[in-house]
């Protein structure tokens, strides 16, 4: 009787999943053509697929996310500041013992951001900028994006000018009509 018993349960667990994938449907495979006959196919046989640039405009709704733990969802794409340099969040805090110039500030914001700060030398509107005292209310900055850190501590007179090749900031002066000063 014992030796009955299994064969009966593997005889009765084998019809149960007989019947039971008879329920599961098939995927049906549709052709593209037949269900649009008046639609063209280009063959493109040398042509192959291109990534999205990374500087391309954020679209919501082709965020990724990737799962690390129970209740954290991870985004798998690139950060603003990871794909735009300028625009990557930086906080400066700069000791009051140096007794900084704006030079200073600028260089020590840019430092680890991947950008350098261009040479005074020869150029007396940076040396002019870059040797003026950093005011006290910039000895704390952030956290902002690096293009408003440096425009910040450059001043409203001066423009802000990267050149994305060498990664280089420098600055030259704004210059304002004499009849808008009068205003």
């Amino acid at each position: 009787m014992s030796y009955r018993l299994p064969h009966i349960l593997l005889l009765a667990v084998v019809s149960a999943t007989g019947a039971l994938s008879g329920c599961v449907q098939q995927p049906v495979e549709h052709n593209l053509a037949d269900q649009y006959p008046d639609s063209q196919q280009l063959d493109l046989l040398n042509y192959q697929p291109v990534a999205a640039e990374l500087n391309d405009e954020f679209n919501p709704t082709s965020i990724e996310v990737l799962r690390t733990g129970r209740y954290t969802l991870v985004s798998t794409s690139a950060h603003a500041g990871q794909s735009n340099l300028m625009q990557q969040m930086v906080q400066v805090r700069i000791p009051t013992r140096l007794n900084p110039t704006v030079g200073d500030g600028l260089a020590h914001t840019l430092d680890r951001s991947g950008y350098q700060l261009c040479s005074e030398t020869g150029k007396p509107v940076i040396e002019t900028l870059f040797s003026r005292p950093l005011p006290a209310a910039h000895y704390e900055l952030g956290p902002m994006p690096l293009q408003a850190a440096l425009q910040l501590l450059s001043g409203p007179s001066y423009q802000l000018q990267v050149e994305p090749v060498t990664r280089e900031v420098c600055f030259s002066l704004r210059v304002a009509k004499l009849d808008q000063a009068g205003d």
